[in-house]
C-alpha cells in the first residue's frame, strides 16, 4: 500500500468511528494505530462517489483546503523519523494520516487542567501523519515483548497555529507542576485505590528546529490514602519532546527501550535530544517554509 494518503483513503478514515483510548492505555503510551488493509481501502472506493464532495473530518468540520501559493499540504513518510535515527532497534512501523486532528501532547496533562477548570484549548491541525516503530524486547528469564519504541505525531498547523502550541504547554505546566490523583494500583494483596501525584516540568528546550521542549512527567510513590503508607513503587518519568520546524509540530513519545532510568536501558538524555534533532531535520524538507 502506497504511504501517501490519497482520497479514497481520507474518506475512508472519515467514515470510520472513532475509538478513544481508555486511561491506562493513554499512561502506557499505547496510542498504536495500524495501516489500513487494502481490503478496507477498496470498500471505501464504493462510498467515495456519494461522500467525497463532502470532505468532512471526524469531528465533523470541513477538510482543510489544499495549501496554496505552492505550499506543501499532506505530510509525507520521508518527513517521518527513519528506524536509523531512533537509538533502539525496531523492526516494524505502523502508520496512518489524517485531516482536522487536534494536536495531542500529553492527555494526563490535559486531564489535570480539566480537574482545575482551566481553558484547555486544542489547537486542530490542517493534516497529521503518525508511525510507531516497533520491536522486540528481550529481558533474561521472560519471554520476548513486543513493544512500541517511539511513538510519533506530526502536525501541520495554519500560520500562528504552531508557536500556539508551546504557549498553551507553559501554560499548563506552570498550571500543573504538583496534581494529586487517586488511582487504582495493583499490588499483591489485589487492587488499591492510592493517591499519586503528577508532575510536569520542561527539562530542556530550543535544542532543535525552530522551537523544541522536553517535558518530563513523573509520578510519586502511590499512597494509602487512610494511613499514608506507600501501596506501590514509584513509576518510572515519562518524556515527550515537542518540536516545531516550520509550520510542522512533531510530538515524540520514547516507548519503553528508551524510557530513562528502565533498568537495562542505556539510552541517555543526550540521545534524546539527538532524536529530537533527527526529527527537526527530517521535516525542514516539508515545513512551510522549508529549511
Amino acid at each position: 500500500m502506497r504511504d501517501d494518503a490519497t482520497l479514497v483513503e481520507l474518506v475512508h478514515r472519515d467514515l470510520r468511528e472513532v475509538h478513544w483510548p481508555e486511561p491506562t492505555e493513554i499512561r502506557s503510551m499505547a496510542r498504536r494505530r495500524s495501516r489500513r488493509t487494502v481490503l478496507a481501502s477498496a470498500a471505501a472506493v464504493l462510498v467515495v462517489a456519494s461522500v467525497s464532495a463532502v470532505g468532512m473530518s471526524r469531528a465533523g468540520t470541513p477538510a482543510p483546503p489544499a495549501a496554496t501559493g505552492g505550499g506543501r499540504a499532506e505530510i509525507p513518510v520521508e518527513a517521518m523519523l527513519a528506524p536509523a535515527d531512533v537509538p533502539a532497534k525496531s523492526d516494524e512501523r505502523l502508520g496512518d494520516t489524517g485531516i482536522g486532528e487536534a494536536v495531542r501532547v500529553d492527555d494526563v496533562l490535559r486531564a489535570c487542567a480539566r480537574d482545575q477548570r482551566l481553558p484547555a484549548d486544542e489547537t486542530v491541525s490542517r493534516y497529521s501523519r503518525s508511525q510507531t516503530l516497533m520491536g522486540t524486547v528481550a529481558v533474561k528469564g521472560f519471554a520476548p515483548n513486543r513493544t512500541a519504541v517511539v511513538s510519533q505525531d506530526v502536525y501541520r498547523l495554519p500560520a500562528g497555529a504552531p508557536s500556539q502550541v508551546f504557549a498553551e504547554l507553559d501554560r499548563l505546566v506552570a498550571a500543573c507542576s504538583s496534581w494529586p490523583e487517586l488511582s487504582s494500583v495493583q499490588t499483591d494483596a489485589g487492587t488499591v485505590t492510592a493517591t499519586v501525584v503528577h508532575r510536569w516540568t520542561v527539562v530542556a528546550s530550543d535544542f532543535a528546529g525552530d522551537q523544541a521542549v522536553l517535558l518530563r512527567h513523573a509520578v510519586s510513590v502511590p499512597l494509602d490514602p487512610a494511613t499514608g503508607r506507600p501501596v506501590g513503587i514509584t513509576p518510572f518519568p515519562e518524556d515527550r519532546l515537542i518540536v516545531r520546524a516550520g509550520d510542522l509540530v512533531t510530538v515524540l513519545v520514547p516507548g519503553e527501550p528508551l524510557r530513562l532510568g528502565v533498568p537495562g536501558n542505556t539510552v541517555t538524555e543526550a540521545q534524546l535530544l539527538d532524536l529530537a534533532r533527527a526529527a527537526a531535520g527530517r521535516m525542514c524538507a516539508a515545513a512551510n517554509p522549508g529549511c
